[in-house]
C-alpha cells in the first residue's frame, strides 16, 4: 500500500513540470504582436494605363538648299500612371501588356521611318531631274487612342504627298485586348457571336452609308462594307464608327466616309459579355 501512494505525488510533479513546460512555449501574445495582427491587409488599385505621345521626324534638302523632303510620324506609347500601387501580380500583368502594347507601336514608327527615307531619296532623285520644278514630297502619321473598358482602340491617320493633283490619306484601327495582353484583328473577334455580328454590322452600316452618306460610291459598295476589306472600325465614347479613306467607297472626290453605329445599336450585335469587356455593362 505504502508503494502505491508514492506513485501519485510522482505524477503530480510530472504533471506540474509540463504544465511549466508549456507555459514557456505558449506564451499570451504581447501588445505589440496583437496590434501587428489587427493590421488590414495592403489596399491595392488595378493598373491605371494612360497613352504617351513619341514624334519621330525629319526634314531632307537639296546641297542648294531646296526643300525636298519632309516627314513627320506621331505614336503613342503605353504607360502605367499608378506604379506604386498595384500589385506585384498587377506589375505583372501592366508589364506584359506595355511591352506586347509599345513593342507594336515601336514597329510601326520604325516601318515609317524607312518609309520616309524611301520617300526621301525618290524626292532626291526627282530633283537632280526636274530641278525647282519638283514637287517637296511630305509624309505624316498621328496616333490616337481611347480607352474603352478592357479594350483600347488605337486611330492612325496618314497623310502623304508624293506629286500629282492631290495628296493620299488613310485611316487604320488597332484594337488592345488589356485581358490578353494582345492586339485584335477585327472588331468581330470581341463579338460574343461573330459572324452574327459581322452580318447585323454590316446591314447597319449600309443602310447609314445610303441615308447619311455622301453617296457616288462604287458599284460594289455594299460587298466592299461586307466583306470587311476596307475601313477602319474604331470604338469611343459614342459608339463604334468605321472609317474609309477616299478610294475605299468611292472616287476621290467623295472624300473620307465615316458611318456610325451608337451603343444602342451596338448592344445586341456585340453581345452582353462583349459589351462589359468595353465597359458597357449597361447600354447607356
Amino acid at each position: 500500500m505504502k508503494k502505491r501512494w508514492l506513485v501519485l505525488p510522482i505524477a503530480c510533479i510530472l504533471l506540474l513540470a509540463g504544465c511549466a513546460g508549456m507555459a514557456l512555449f505558449d506564451p499570451a501574445p504581447s501588445g505589440e504582436e496583437r496590434e501587428a495582427s489587427q493590421v488590414a491587409e495592403p489596399f491595392w488599385e488595378e493598373p491605371v494605363y494612360e497613352v504617351v505621345p513619341f514624334t519621330a521626324g525629319n526634314q531632307f534638302r537639296s546641297e542648294d538648299g531646296k526643300p525636298l523632303a519632309v516627314y513627320s510620324y506621331q505614336i503613342v506609347l503605353l504607360a502605367l500612371g499608378n506604379a506604386d500601387a498595384v500589385s506585384p501580380a498587377g506589375a505583372e500583368t501592366a508589364e506584359r501588356n506595355i511591352e506586347a502594347f509599345n513593342s507594336r507601336m515601336r514597329a510601326m514608327a520604325d516601318e515609317m521611318v524607312e518609309q520616309g527615307q524611301a520617300m526621301a531619296a525618290d524626292a532626291a532623285e526627282v530633283y537632280r531631274e526636274f530641278g525647282f520644278l519638283a514637287a517637296e514630297y511630305e509624309d505624316d502619321a498621328e496616333t490616337s487612342a481611347v480607352f474603352c473598358g478592357e479594350i483600347i482602340s488605337v486611330c492612325l491617320r496618314r497623310g502623304s504627298y508624293t506629286g500629282g493633283t492631290h495628296p493620299n490619306s488613310y485611316v487604320t484601327g488597332y484594337l488592345f485586348d488589356l485581358a490578353s495582353g494582345q492586339f485584335i484583328l477585327d472588331p468581330s473577334q470581341l463579338a460574343d457571336d461573330p459572324a452574327a455580328f459581322r452580318a447585323g454590322a454590316a446591314e447597319l452600316l449600309i443602310e447609314k452609308a445610303d441615308r447619311d452618306g455622301p453617296g457616288g460610291y462604287w458599284e460594289d459598295y455594299q460587298d466592299i462594307i461586307r466583306g470587311g476589306n476596307g475601313g477602319a472600325a474604331l470604338f469611343d465614347e459614342e459608339g463604334m464608327r468605321v472609317v474609309y479613306a477616299p478610294y475605299e467607297l468611292g472616287p476621290y472626290a467623295i472624300g473620307e466616309v465615316e458611318l456610325r453605329l451608337d451603343w444602342e445599336e451596338l448592344a445586341p450585335l456585340l453581345g452582353p459579355d462583349c459589351m462589359a469587356r468595353l465597359g458597357r455593362a449597361e447600354t447607356e
